[in-house]
Formats: C-alpha cells, sequence, structure tokens
C-alpha cells in the first residue's frame, strides 16, 4: 500500500512540474499598448521579481484592435497565467473581460473603465468613480463656487464627476455647464465659457491632453488670477507646470502616492525604475498607470499567499493552460480573485488597497495639491469621505533672506517715454540720474527694488522691439545682447517677443480698443411728448374716459336729486331736468383731465364720490406726465456713428488707424479674421497710421478718426480728454509684463514680488494714481448716460384701480340713492314698491332725454279729488324745490336767490323744452 502511494506522489509531481514549463514561479500576463510598454512592463518586472513571479507581457500596436487583443487574451491563458493585468482600458477592456470571465482568470485593470462593476473576474487598481466624486464635491464646496465649468475630451467617460452634475439640482444657487473637448484645439470651448462668465472649471480629460488644454486656457488668458481649476487626472502634477506658476490661476489636483522620505518602498521602486528604463524620472513623474501596475502584482501576491494558506500548499498554486476554443476554465480562478478582493493591504504605492465587492476601490486616500509660485504644495488630504485642508506657510518676500540672488546688486532697466508709464519731470532745477523720470513704471520698479533690494538705472528707449528679417531692434535686442537687464513699459507679452526674451508674470491685463470722440447730442423729436406714456397707457386713457363718461350719465340718471327743477321760481313744475347728458358728461371728464374745471358740478353723493376720485386720478396722471415729459423734452440723446468694429468697417466716411510700430498694428497684421486684414490693409495703403499714440488722439479729438489702442491707455487719454470715449468691445486680451533675458534666474523673484504686490493691491493704487490723479486725471470724472424709459401700464396702474374703486362705491351710492326714492314715491303714491322700481329703470336706461315729468296721484272727482291733488301737488312741488334749493345752498353757501340765478343759464339752453312742458303735461310712464 505504500509503495502504491509513493508512486502516485511521484506522477502527480512529476505531471505537475511538467505543466509549469519548468517555471518556478506562478506567471502574471500582462497586456499593454506599445507606446506605454515600456514603463508598463518595467514596473511589472520590478513587482514581479520582489514577489517571486513570472511575468508573460504582450504589446498591442494600434487601438482598438480588438482581434488582436482577443488572440493575445488566448495567448496568455495558453501559458498557464494566474491573471491579466490590462493596460488597455476603454471598449477593448470590454473584450478582454469577456474572455477572462469565460476562463475564469482575475482580471484586473489599472486605469478608469466604465466595465459592469457587477462582473466577478474584474478588479480595478484605478480609484472608483464614486470616490472621485465625493472628492469633487469636497473641494467645490470648499472652494464655494457658484458656478462652473465641467470640461471633458469626447469620447470619455463622465462617471467620475456625474454626482458633480448634479449638484445645482437641489438649489437654484449653482449653475453648472458641461463643455465636450473635440480635435485638437480647446481655444473656441474655452472662449466661449469665457464669453459666458464661467471661470471655474472641473476638468474630467485623459492625462495625454492635459498639457494641450493648459496650453490654449493660456492663450485665451483663462490663466489668471480670476480662474480656478479641479483637475480629476492623478497625473496632472507629474507634468512640468513650470510656465503657469506665475499667472496667479489656482489650480487643484490629486495625487495617490505619499511623496515623503520615510516612504522608502516607493524610493525603492523609483530606483529599479530607473534602472531599467532610458529616460530617469523623479518619483513625483511617475505615471499613476505604472505605480498600480506594481499595486496590481502585490494584489496578486496577497491572493496567492491566502489562496496557499487556506489550502494548506506548501508551494505556490500555478495556473492551468486553457485553451480558448474548448470554452476551458480555470478551478482556481474564482477563489484567488475573491482573496484577492477580500483582503485589506496597506503596503501599496498607492497607499491603502481595499475593494468592495465588485472590485473597486472606494476607501482610498488621496493628496490634494495645488500650484503656487513656489512649485507644487500639497494643502490638505482626502480620507475615507473626509477632507482635510492644511495650507502650508508661504514665506513672504521679505523672508527670502540670504536665497534673494538680488539683493545689493544693480541693474539695467528700460524705459519708454509712453505716459503715463514714464515721464521726464517738471523741475526749476535739473536733475540728474533716476530723479529725472515719474510714472506708473518709475514707481512699480521702485516697490520691486524696495522688496528686493537691489538697485538699477534708467535707460530710455523708444523702440519696444520687433523682428525683421531674422534681426531683433529696440528694447528685445538689447536684452538679449546683454546691453539691460530689464524692460519695464506698457511693454505687451506677445508670442512673437517671447521667442526672443522672457517675461514675468502680466502686471497688467487689456486689450485693444477704439478710441473716438464723443458722439453727438440729438435734440428730441418734434412729437417726443407722445413718447412719456407708452400706446397702451395712451388706449387706456381714451377708453377709460368713455367709460367714466357713461358711468356718470347713468348715475345721474338714478340719483332722484340730480332730477332739478329748470324753473326754481315755480313751485309746482311739470317736469324736472337732468344735467348729466352725454356732452355735458365727456366735457367733465376732459375739463377734468385737461384741468380747466367745467361748470357741471355734481348733487347726489353717488356722483359726487365718482367725481372725486375721477380728480384723484387725473391728478396723478397729470403729475405723472408732467414729471416725466420734462425728461423727454430736454434730455439730448447720444447718436454713435458706429457700435462695432465691423459697422466701422463699413463706414464710409470715418477713418481709423493705429500705432505704426506696436502690438497693436501686430494685431491686425496677423490677424485671421478677413474684416481685420482688409482693414490693416486700407490703413497702410492710405495712411491713416501714426508714429506715436498722442499723435492718434490728436486725430481722433479732431477729426473724424478712429484710433485703435490698448484699453489702459485709452482709459488714460479719456481721463483727460472729455470730449473722447471708448467704443465697443475689447478686440482681444493680453497683458504687460516686465521684459528679461531667456531663463533669467531673476524671474522667480520678479514674478513672486508681483504677486505680492497684486494681493496687497498696490499695482492698483499705482494705476489709479498716475491714471485718475497725476498729470490731469480725473479731469472728466465719471460719465454717466441718463436714458429716460417710458411709464408703462404698471407704474400707473394704482391710479386706474383708485378710479375703479371710486366708481364702484358712487354706483352703489347711486342705486341706495334710487331705491330709497323708489321707496318714498310708492308710500306716497300708494304703489307697489316693484311697480315704482320698474317704471324708474325703464326710464333711466332709455338713455334719452334730459326732461322727466313728475308723477301726480289719480283724480277722484271734481271737486274735491281736483283740491286734494292740487294741495299734494302743492306739497310735492314744495318738497321738491325745497330739495334742491337746499342742495343747492349745500354746495354753493349761497342763498336760494343767489343760486336761483345761476340756473337761468342752464334754463336758457332749454327754453324751447320748458315752453312744451308747460304747455302740455306728459304722462309718466
Amino acid at each position: 500500500m505504500f509503495v502504491k502511494l509513493v508512486c502516485l506522489v511521484v506522477v502527480f509531481t512529476s505531471q505537475y512540474a511538467l505543466s509549469q514549463d519548468d517555471s518556478p514561479y506562478p506567471i502574471i500576463g500582462g497586456i499593454f499598448y506599445e507606446d506605454e510598454a515600456e514603463a508598463l512592463k518595467a514596473a511589472l518586472e520590478i513587482g514581479a521579481t520582489e514577489f517571486h513571479f513570472t511575468t508573460s507581457i504582450k504589446e498591442v500596436k494600434e487601438r482598438g484592435d480588438f482581434i488582436k487583443v482577443s488572440e493575445l487574451v488566448c495567448e496568455l491563458a495558453s501559458e498557464g497565467v494566474i491573471g491579466i493585468i490590462d493596460g488597455l482600458g476603454g471598449r477593448v477592456s470590454e473584450n478582454v473581460q469577456a474572455l477572462c470571465d469565460m476562463l475564469e482568470l482575475p482580471h484586473v485593470l489599472v486605469q478608469q473603465n466604465d466595465l459592469d462593476a457587477k462582473d466577478w473576474s474584474v478588479i480595478n487598481m484605478f480609484p472608483s468613480g464614486e470616490a472621485f466624486n465625493m472628492v469633487l464635491e469636497s473641494l467645490i464646496t470648499i472652494k464655494e463656487w457658484t458656478n462652473f465649468t465641467i470640461l471633458y475630451v469626447k469620447g470619455h467617460s463622465l462617471s467620475r464627476v456625474n454626482h458633480v452634475m448634479m449638484m445645482g439640482n437641489d438649489t437654484d444657487q449653482m449653475t453648472i455647464s458641461v463643455r465636450e473637448l473635440t480635435g485638437d484645439d480647446y481655444r473656441d470651448v474655452l472662449l466661449d465659457a469665457k464669453d459666458n462668465g464661467y471661470l471655474n472649471f472641473v476638468v474630467d480629460c485623459p492625462s495625454e491632453y492635459l498639457e494641450l488644454l493648459l496650453t490654449h486656457a493660456q492663450e485665451v488668458d483663462l490663466m489668471s488670477d480670476d480662474c480656478s481649476y479641479i483637475f480629476v487626472s492623478p497625473d496632472l502634477f507629474t507634468l512640468d507646470l513650470s510656465r503657469f506658476r506665475y499667472g496667479g490661476v489656482n489650480i487643484t489636483g490629486l495625487r495617490f502616492p505619499e511623496l515623503t522620505i520615510l516612504n522608502e518602498k516607493l524610493w525603492a521602486f523609483v530606483d529599479a525604475f530607473n534602472n531599467m528604463t532610458a529616460v530617469p524620472v523623479d518619483a513625483a513623474e511617475l505615471k499613476i498607470k505604472a505605480l498600480l501596475v506594481y499595486d496590481a502584482v502585490n494584489v496578486f501576491y496577497a491572493g496567492v499567499k491566502t489562496l496557499n494558506e487556506s489550502e494548506k500548499r506548501a508551494n505556490s498554486v500555478f495556473g492551468d493552460k486553457l485553451d480558448c476554443e474548448n470554452y476551458d476554465t480555470w478551478s482556481m480562478g474564482a477563489t484567488l480573485l475573491n482573496f484577492m478582493k477580500t483582503n485589506k493591504l496597506e503596503t501599496g504605492l498607492t497607499r491603502s488597497l481595499l475593494f468592495d465587492g465588485t472590485g473597486q476601490r472606494n476607501d482610498i486616500i488621496i493628496d490634494i495639491l495645488e500650484l503656487t509660485p513656489a512649485g507644487n504644495q500639497t494643502i490638505g488630504t482626502w480620507k475615507y469621505n473626509t477632507t482635510r485642508i492644511n495650507r502650508p506657510f508661504v514665506p513672504t518676500m521679505d523672508e527670502y533672506g540670504e536665497e534673494n540672488i538680488m539683493r545689493n546688486k544693480s541693474f539695467k532697466v528700460l524705459i519708454a517715454l509712453t505716459e503715463p508709464y514714464a515721464y521726464v519731470k517738471e523741475s526749476e532745477t535739473e536733475l540728474e540720474g533716476n530723479d529725472r523720470y515719474e510714472g506708473f513704471a518709475i514707481d512699480l520698479i521702485a516697490r520691486l527694488a524696495d522688496m528686493l533690494d537691489f538697485g538699477y538705472e534708467f535707460e530710455e528707449e523708444a523702440d519696444y522691439g520687433s523682428l525683421s528679417n531674422g534681426k531683433w531692434s529696440g528694447m528685445v535686442q538689447k536684452i538679449r545682447e546683454d546691453r539691460a537687464d530689464f524692460a519695464i513699459c506698457d511693454l505687451t507679452i506677445t508670442k512673437e517677443r517671447k521667442e526672443g526674451i522672457d517675461f514675468s508674470t502680466p502686471f497688467m491685463t487689456l486689450g485693444i480698443g477704439i478710441l473716438y470722440k464723443e458722439p453727438s447730442k440729438q435734440p428730441p423729436e418734434m412729437f417726443s411728448f407722445m413718447a412719456v406714456f407708452s400706446r397702451e397707457v395712451w388706449l387706456y386713457m381714451m377708453f377709460v374716459q368713455m367709460g367714466v363718461a357713461t358711468v356718470m350719465i347713468f348715475v345721474g340718471r338714478i340719483s332722484h336729486k340730480e332730477w332739478q327743477n329748470p324753473v326754481p321760481c315755480v313751485e309746482q313744475p311739470e317736469e324736472l331736468t337732468n344735467q348729466f347728458s352725454f356732452h355735458n358728461s365727456v366735457w367733465l371728464i376732459i375739463g377734468s383731465v385737461m384741468q380747466q374745471g367745467s361748470e357741471i358740478a355734481p348733487i347726489a353723493l353717488g356722483p359726487r364720490i365718482i367725481t372725486s376720485v375721477w380728480w384723484f386720478f387725473t391728478m396723478v396722471i397729470v403729475a405723472s406726465y408732467v414729471g416725466t415729459l420734462v425728461a423727454f423734452l430736454t434730455v439730448e440723446k447720444d447718436v454713435q456713428p458706429f457700435q462695432n468694429i465691423e459697422e466701422l468697417y463699413n463706414s464710409k466716411s470715418i477713418s481709423y488707424g493705429a500705432k505704426k510700430k506696436g502690438s497693436t498694428m501686430k494685431f491686425f497684421e496677423t490677424a485671421t479674421k478677413p474684416t481685420l486684414q482688409n482693414m490693416h490693409k486700407r490703413m497702410l495703403e492710405r495712411g491713416w497710421t501714426v508714429a506715436k499714440n498722442d499723435e492718434g488722439v490728436a486725430r481722433a479729438e479732431t477729426q473724424n478718426y478712429a484710433f485703435f489702442s490698448e484699453s489702459t491707455a485709452i482709459e488714460y487719454y479719456t481721463e483727460r480728454n472729455c470730449d473722447l470715449m471708448q467704443i465697443g468691445e475689447l478686440l482681444d486680451s493680453k497683458g504687460y509684463g516686465i521684459g528679461m533675458k531667456i531663463n533669467s534666474i531673476y524671474k522667480k523673484y520678479i514674478d513672486d514680488a508681483l504677486l505680492k504686490l497684486k494681493e496687497r493691491g498696490e499695482i492698483q493704487k499705482i494705476k489709479d494714481l498716475w491714471w485718475k490723479e497725476m498729470r490731469g486725471g480725473g479731469k472728466c470724472g465719471e460719465k454717466q448716460a441718463a436714458e429716460q424709459s417710458q411709464l408703462e401700464m404698471k407704474n400707473v396702474i394704482g391710479a386706474f384701480v383708485v378710479l375703479g374703486a371710486g366708481c364702484l362705491f358712487g354706483l352703489i351710492a347711486s342705486i341706495l340713492d334710487m331705491l330709497w326714492g323708489v321707496f318714498k314715491r310708492s308710500v306716497k303714491y300708494n304703489t307697489t314698491y316693484k311697480y315704482e322700481l320698474v317704471q324708474e329703470l325703464k326710464f333711466a336706461l332709455k338713455f334719452s332725454g334730459d326732461v322727466k315729468p313728475v308723477k301726480r296721484p289719480p283724480k277722484i272727482d271734481k271737486s274735491s279729488s281736483e283740491a286734494l291733488a292740487d294741495v299734494k301737488e302743492t306739497e310735492e312741488a314744495k318738497d321738491e324745490v325745497g330739495s334742491l334749493l337746499s342742495a343747492r345752498t349745500l354746495r354753493s353757501g349761497k342763498s336760494t336767490s343767489t343760486h336761483a340765478s345761476s340756473h337761468s343759464h342752464s334754463s336758457r339752453h332749454t327754453s324751447q323744452s320748458l315752453s312744451i312742458a308747460f304747455a302740455k303735461r306728459r304722462k309718466y310712464s
């Protein structure tokens, strides 16, 4: 029995050894693209050597070659690998995953991928999209952004920022836009975001696109101190960002490895990596994929070790040789993968290696970095959904101490006598040396010299420098030939000049504008008084006047006190008259509007209420009209001959030009827009250019001439020439910088000092001094354009409401008055209330005639009945005359005799109708 057992062990051992091709260690497969293979192969070999694995690496030449990738995966499976480290990513990785899933081989990714996280055969070494979203949300909250733009490269996923895009859903205090970067030119997308006021950006794009994006952002002036970025890619700070350090831009990024001197494992990896690759790199320059490949080998080692311990194996587990065509599977693959997911490692180059049940890294530790003039600075840490910001102390200029290499040195500084950057001082005594000059540039270099403790000597140079036939001139030439150290004036940072000299960080931002004389004032139009109210208000006024007149007629007819005795001397009149005819009512309304009054005066309460509120309404309307009319009749509007550069180009009567030698003329010369090219050609052909800015300003002031100049110069001239102004928007965006030799060792100190002056507001103070105070500054003050808007319906709606309410109250009072009168007549004449009401309404609603016959009681007999009727008629006439006299006495405060005479005027107007009334008594019906 013992012999049989020994034979079985020998056979099994020999077969197992033969299955491993005599390899002493398990095999880990790697599949990478050719252009990345060197770095990733080195990382895989370093990890395999340290953790006792054998490697089999396959390279793919063309990206997206699915067929080739499938063949290589099957080759690795046939070699007996225990798993595959996939550095491809994208859609190709889905193909690798499908094959690994079929073969039950562990599949390890080392870059962001959107594969289904529920697939058991995948482990992603790259931090999950959920972790990135939490980090970004935390940083955006800390920065207190209220608006930002998400930039991503076409064809790549937004899974790392999908939660960030929803941050504004729960509140209306945050505005988020998303823009796609396509092709090789991102400037149009960046300019569009800038024009819409977006200066905060979250950038989610692969590392190979970062440098191009940063360059284009700098070219469109989105690297200034107003701009802020958060980059998702962990490879941001592996790039050389030195040229962006001094622009004031806030750049925040992420880093996974811990770059401390105590991290011996990282430094050992760097040494081994540099020994295996052709180009040595620093630890800070290592790409994240290379680090993750090494960590993937570490995860494989921990999984294999746990599997051996669980199976009580003496030797490492080896993979089976699998055939894709036979749909073979590795029996130990699922177990190994589960151990790889559940192991907790704290020894990775990217720190803790913890995975959830789906193979994703959520619990990670990330350093938060920021770009500063002093370099990349770690400002905080994100760990397990907690952000801790701990900004390092940045020394001020006064604390540079012995490191300041400019101390006690003297430099030659070039200046140009261009207002307001440098003047020759006006003095009764002769001045020498630097004391001869004053101006913005003079004060600025003096502040820098005080901070950095150096001396300087000025030298005048009118030519700023240009390249002609391969030779430089002016300031650029002198700096290149070491005949000067710095140039400080309105020296524009241009692409051409940057090829000859270097520049400091811009100390002033500007653009090209159009200087033109103030537009002429035009008198108001002939019918401008009609423009006080809008057309809507005028129409409502007409309708309201007609409506109120109609209401006055109606309430006058239903108010019994408005029916008066036409002949006061007759105590028992045959008929009564009403003054509220259509003509009289309209006349009362129009007379009130015109503030002229009328002889028509209401007697009853209802008409008086309506008349009172109408007078109030007209008072408000007339006061509003008169108050606004003054502005419409006195304000003269500006009429500009053009609004933008296209209108200027199309104008036949306006000439235009710029300084012959300068960056403004260079802008037109190198422009790609046809309009600008044609304008440049026309300026040269017609001799519209000028030699100096002062000449251009003089021509703009005295001739029909538009002068192109930089916005800072235009601001200076408009403070002193009150008949000049800037028209339109700026044509470009650029900055002024201090010129110095390329790769100057003084650049760092000058840049840091300028940034410090900006932070303190010192540069703005110097600018305000020389633009608005010195040498005639502030002469014109602030120019404010007075524009008078029309009074809309919403401005006078209150008056209409008061009018409507007053009319309603007057109508109610007149109805009550009518009902009371109907009640009195029904009692007096012993008739029904309904009958009297119907008769009264029929008469009132006829709206015809202003004579109302007096109703008489029926006769009983010729003697007693007539006597009784006469008595009643006499009493009724007395009542009516008495009420009339008392009402008029209360209204005018005069005696009844005097008031009676006042009715003679209206009586004369109705003489014919009265004659008929006395001649014939009409029945009241």
